[in-house]
């Protein structure tokens, strides 16, 4: 994409953002209010994900999670992470509702990251991983969760466009907000991602902006393009940590006064994502998130 190309986007993007009718949080006296974190973030302390040839540290496990964010963190906003699940059967959603309801707490997205490719070529392999996510907001809805996450997958825009197109009337039928995020493959280029959404055309398709996934060269710019078409949820990511406790890779407060600036009204979600396989102290690192995005409500 041509650099004027881009910057012809990202300033038309503020005029042209969708406006969600969605429920979200406006600016409260308490910003707590608008601030989650992910599961993502303790993904070493999960058996399904955690440091390879090393044993989950201190294991957690998804029903422990609301009531772990609750009273370390003081965080009611929920974010669960698909990988993080042991089941998609009806006992065991119930019981993880049962858990997000009991410290009173919200779950506020389920990410979904397993082998789908909405964006597939082969309309056989597409249609399976449309019937597969499907599932997927099954589970969501059953779960109580405000909105799904979905990925673009790497393959054909008009592939990812009849994906979304149906993943979405499914979503909306089914009373749950749909989100996709820039994250990998054709959501890479913030021009294909707005693409994606800007010709379904529904305000229950979302982006979900998240601050570490656009490559360094056009972090700032990306996001900048595409924060008008979010209203629901940032993933407010870091990636490192000096021996300091300095958050190294990029601004991340840069970040948060960019979505302040461009009006965004919902919640942020601290996400910490390193994908050095390096053991952190995760506690310290999310006290770190929660502490930067506070001072920049």
């Amino acid at each position: 994409m041509k650099r004027r190309t881009f910057l012809k986007l990202s300033a038309g993007a503020i005029v042209s953002g969708i406006v969600s009718p969605n429920v979200v949080v406006a600016r409260a006296k308490d910003p707590m209010k608008r601030i989650g974190v992910s599961s993502v973030t303790f993904r070493a302390r999960f058996r399904q994900t955690k440091i390879k040839n090393h044993p989950p540290i201190n294991e957690l496990k998804l029903v422990d999670v609301p009531e772990y964010f609750a009273d370390r963190f003081k965080v009611h906003n929920v974010e669960f992470w698909s990988k993080h699940f042991e089941s998609q059967s009806p006992a065991y959603l119930q019981k993880l509702k049962k858990r997000v309801a009991e410290t009173k707490s919200i779950l506020i997205n389920v990410q979904i990251d397993e082998r789908y490719n909405l964006a597939d070529s082969s309309e056989e392999s597409r249609q399976k991983s449309v019937a597969f996510f499907k599932t997927w907001i099954d589970s969501a809805v059953a779960l109580g969760s405000k909105s799904i996450r979905a990925n673009t997958g790497g393959g054909a825009a008009d592939s990812c466009i009849r994906s979304f197109r149906e993943i979405e009337k499914y979503a909306k039928q089914k009373g749950i907000l749909l989100l996709v995020e820039n994250h990998g493959g054709l959501s890479s280029d913030p021009e294909a991602l707005i693409q994606v959404v800007k010709a379904i055309g529904s305000k229950n398709l979302e982006i979900l902006p998240d601050y570490g996934n656009f490559p360094p060269g056009i972090r700032y710019e990306g996001l900048k393009a595409i924060l008008p078409y979010a209203r629901h949820l940032i993933s407010a990511k870091t990636h490192q940590f000096d021996e300091n406790g300095k958050h190294t890779d990029f601004d991340f407060d840069r970040c948060m006064r960019m979505a302040q600036a461009s009006g965004f009204p919902g919640y942020y979600s601290a996400e910490y994502y390193d994908g050095h396989g390096k053991p952190v102290d995760y506690e310290k690192v999310t006290d770190w998130m929660i502490e930067h995005i506070k001072a920049n409500l």
